[in-house]
């Protein structure tokens, strides 16, 4: 069976804070400027690329990456 899929904050974030708001597992947090996604909590459900204004929300395999959880980190977050 595949990993599930994780969400991963990338791009140009404007900081709005939709995704943060709506994340049902609160796994979108913001640290040091920026917006964090914690793989650990992150269940790949979507729900922040339906409200990013800007597009930069996309989704990615579990075995992409190292598995920290800053990997998902953007820029320009609040």
């Amino acid at each position: 069976m595949p990993p599930p899929a994780r969400t991963a904050v990338i791009g140009a974030c404007q900081g709005c804070g939709a995704c943060l708001l709506t994340c049902p597992t609160h796994a979108i947090r913001p640290s040091g400027g920026r917006l964090l996604v914690r793989a650990d909590l992150c269940t790949g459900c979507g729900e922040c690329i339906e409200v990013c204004p800007v597009d930069v929300v996309t989704l990615r395999s579990a075995d992409l990456g190292s598995g920290d959880p800053e990997e998902g980190g953007v820029g320009g977050g609040r």
